[in-house]
């Protein structure tokens, strides 16, 4: 849904990454409140060690944004694709991602697209959960998703996602055992 920059945030002297609604999607009202809601979850976990820190919101030529800590070390898919994963590498990468959904969770938010993909490494090898755009804030009032509808990339889906039924943090940990 958005397109993702590397930018160097002059007031503070840090690089940062800022994601940007993708044009195509500018005018779609639903596509501008999943993507701002998506700012909200994860600003409602930053300082967690193994979730990506949200610094700023704004919109910019009826844009929304995020500014957010830029993590470079490339995804989890990158590292799977470049060949075999030490298993102690690919454990302490379960048990960091673990960690991050069980503090989305305790919050009431499930991520819902939990994939190699969505799993930055810093410079340290570390996770960084991000990619909140199809979240659900189990508190919220009103959901932006009808009942049937399937959210989430298909090799990675919960078989109550796939059924087009409610996710819950079940959906979540689905993934990670499926891949332990």
């Amino acid at each position: 849904m958005g397109d993702v920059f590397a930018a160097t945030d002059s007031e503070l002297d840090r690089r940062v990454a800022v994601k940007v609604l993708a044009e195509r999607y500018a005018d779609d009202e639903s596509c501008r409140k999943r993507f701002k809601r998506e700012a909200l979850a994860a600003a409602r976990l930053s300082g967690h060690p193994h979730v990506v820190t949200i610094y700023d919101v704004g919109d910019v030529e009826e844009r929304p944004f995020i500014v957010m800590e830029l993590v470079d070390g490339g995804t989890v898919a990158d590292r799977i694709a470049g060949g075999s994963v030490r298993r102690g590498e690919a454990l302490r990468w379960l048990e960091q991602t673990a960690e991050a959904l069980d503090a989305a969770h305790a919050k009431g938010i499930v991520h819902r697209d939990v994939k190699p993909a969505n799993l930055l490494l810093d410079a340290r090898d570390d996770v960084h959960v991000t990619d909140f755009g199809i979240a659900r804030v189990l508190d919220a009032s009103g959901g932006l998703t009808e009942t049937g509808t399937v959210l989430g990339t298909a090799g990675y889906l919960s078989p109550e996602q796939a059924g087009g039924k409610g996710a819950s943090a079940t959906s979540d940990i689905y993934y990670l055992r499926l891949n332990a």
